[in-house]
């Protein structure tokens, strides 16, 4: 037997050298499944999306804050939400604010994960005051400043003057005469603006037709023949359109001049030419209307044609018995005050007058007024 092993030795031997391979094998690809993350047992992470802001001041004053949403997940973007919960289904998101402030967005992809919430402070806006006055979208300066007159123009050439207010409360000289009576949807939100930004623009000319796409539309632009022979119930109309004709942003809006818009205009005017409320002194009383802004005169604090050259319609009703050309027989027919004088007649400019809404006359116009909401 001498140094031969036994065949039960040698069976032994290759049975133990077999199962220290198949070990050693298992090892291997053990080890190669771990380095290859796709063990049985692991869990793969979810990618989430990552979100990055920027901020853009605007001409108006207002900022837009900018949401760009990105991914390694080739499922993609779903939406972004922005700081009012609105969602967007894109990986780009505009969000327009007119306050500062902390804004927060956040983004969720495809694959149902969400981004942390990311937070972007504005501080850049400017606070509006009565010497500081907001320019509308569409809008620029053109000359003047608070004191002088802070005139703004658009595209079209219509034109408006700041009208601050200090104490963000408008004057109405008739407040507490019961023959007069201001409520309406469009005075209120003048009166709300008014608290809020501590002014209001004021129609630098009285309204002139201009035609737009075929379209007539009421304007406030220079060297115009005012717009005459209209009702109040017209004037109303065409006054409150004129902003949306003209493409203003959402948030400015026009409408016919009312009790508080004019006494405040008048009052402001008189800082600097006392008794000008009560003066025949100033306007285009000669017989012939002219066109808007011509009378030197009655150009004062960048406002033309307040006093004379057509007496102008406002949104006053007036209460007081019956009006002057009451021949209708009408009895739900509004009365609605006139104030200022015209080239046919010398009136002040706080003059009060009724007229049934439904009438007319040559040397009867208006004027429109624009404030931000």
């Amino acid at each position: 037997m001498g140094g031969r092993l036994s065949p039960v030795i040698i069976i032994v031997l290759l049975l133990v050298v077999i199962a220290l391979g198949l070990l050693g094998y298992q090892f291997i690809s053990g080890s190669s499944s771990n380095q290859n993350g796709v063990g049985p047992e692991e869990v793969v992470e979810a990618i989430k999306p990552t979100i990055n802001l920027d901020k853009n001041t605007n001409n108006d004053g207002s900022v837009t804050i900018t949401a760009i949403a990105t991914t390694e997940d080739e499922a993609g973007i779903d939406y972004i939400t922005l700081p009012n919960k609105e969602i967007v289904k894109s990986d780009r998101a505009e969000y327009k604010v007119s306050e500062n402030g902390k804004y927060t967005f956040s983004t969720t992809g495809i694959n149902g994960e969400s981004s942390e919430e990311l937070i972007i402070e504005v501080n850049e806006i400017a606070s509006y005051s009565d010497e500081n006055p907001y320019i509308p979208d569409g809008f620029e300066s053109i000359g003047g400043d608070v004191d002088s007159g802070f005139v703004i123009s658009d595209e079209y050439g219509n034109q408006y003057v700041w009208i601050p207010v200090p104490s963000g409360k408008l004057k109405r000289n008739t407040e507490l005469d019961i023959k007069y009576e201001e409520k309406n949807e469009a005075a209120a939100a003048l009166v709300n603006s008014v608290a809020k930004y501590y002014g209001f623009y004021i129609g630098r000319f009285e309204a002139s037709e201009y035609e737009l796409n075929g379209k007539k539309i009421a304007a406030s632009m220079s060297g115009k023949i005012p717009w005459t022979d209209i009702n109040c119930q017209e004037a109303t109309d065409y006054s409150k359109n004129s902003g949306l004709d003209f493409g203003y942003s959402d948030d400015i809006y026009t409408s016919l001049i009312n009790s508080y818009a004019w006494d405040t205009a008048v009052t402001w005017i008189e800082e600097q030419y006392p008794s000008y409320s009560s003066s025949v002194g100033y306007g285009n009383y000669e017989g012939t209307i002219l066109p808007t802004g011509t009378t030197e005169k009655d150009r004062l604090r960048g406002i033309c044609d307040l006093s004379g050259n057509v007496r102008e319609w406002t949104t006053e009703k007036f209460l007081g018995g019956d009006a002057s050309r009451n021949s209708d027989s009408e009895e739900n027919v509004i009365n609605r005050v006139i104030r200022g004088g015209a080239a046919n007649i010398s009136r002040t400019p706080n003059s009060h007058i009724g007229y049934k809404e439904n009438t007319s006359d040559l040397y009867w116009g208006f004027r429109i007024i624009l404030y931000k909401q």
